[in-house]
């Protein structure tokens, strides 16, 4: 079956080579977002970091990695050496600047399983397996790209009840790019559940999200900007309230993640 993917190249060309007017950009510690406070911790509790025993680096790649800046900071904070497979040449400049070894490509092209089938120690992606369909396609290069007994981390945002809402009322243009039937723990859960997968974990989180991205400089721009600066309240507040293991309903939750194992066998 041929992978379609719901989100053109020329999408991503032009969002890297242009300034996306809405970048809420909060102060670090405490103001950090929520949601992304909330993934750093899962990935620290269930993802071994590197130690000196160990007689080599780990290596982590990111599919779909953008302009490489999440891969980095996942990869510092486990202490691995971060790779990147994109297919935006404009994305993949930045990513290389921002210090990322990225391998220029569609992902689903067969050099890309030529040159590293079971060869990353972890494999994950942030917003790239809801554009793709089938699912499974995607789920499944996870899975050839990793190594036995390394991790592989799929996380997807979770367009549901409040999150939907959001969505549909300031950046209704994006539905169509995203598969919404994958977008919770038990559907994205039943996908991952393969032979050769032990689950590590699996679950809604984030807890509450108001940001997103805004192509135009319009009234909802600026109100979604407005409404934004309630995260340097919010924030904090969930920090203090709910620690690392945030409060998650289905209405509000705005992400989910599945991290799985590769079995040796």
């Amino acid at each position: 079956m041929k992978v379609k993917n719901l989100h053109k190249l020329q999408d991503w060309e032009n969002y890297y080579n242009e300034n996306i007017p809405l970048q809420v950009k909060l102060k670090a510690g405490i103001f950090t977002s929520y949601d992304i406070f909330l993934c750093d911790s899962i990935l620290e509790k269930y993802i071994p970091k590197y130690t000196k025993q160990l007689k080599a680096q780990p290596t982590i790649c990111e599919i779909g990695s953008g302009n490489g800046k999440l891969v980095k900071k996942i990869a510092d904070l486990l202490g691995y050496k971060p790779y990147g497979i994109e297919y935006s040449k404009e994305a993949a400049k930045i990513s290389r600047k921002n210090g990322v070894d990225v391998f220029v490509s569609d992902a689903f092209d067969k050099k890309v399983l030529n040159k590293f089938k079971n060869h990353f120690d972890a494999v994950f992606s942030y917003g790239f397996v809801e554009h793709i369909i089938p699912p499974e396609k995607a789920i499944k290069l996870h899975l050839d790209l990793t190594k036995p007994g390394g991790y592989f981390i799929i996380q997807i945002p979770r367009f549901r009840g409040f999150n939907f809402l959001r969505l549909r009322f300031f950046r209704p243009d994006l539905l169509k790019n995203h598969n919404l039937d994958i977008m919770n723990e038990d559907v994205l859960e039943k996908l991952c559940n393969r032979s050769n997968v032990k689950k590590i974990y699996c679950g809604n989180y984030g807890t509450f999200k108001l940001r997103l991205p805004m192509d135009k400089k319009n009234l909802k721009y600026y109100l979604l900007k407005g409404i934004c600066s309630l995260d340097y309240v919010l924030n904090p507040m969930f920090r203090l309230l709910f620690g690392s293991k945030g409060f998650e309903t289905d209405f509000f939750s705005p992400s989910v993640i599945f991290i799985g194992q590769k079995k040796t066998f």
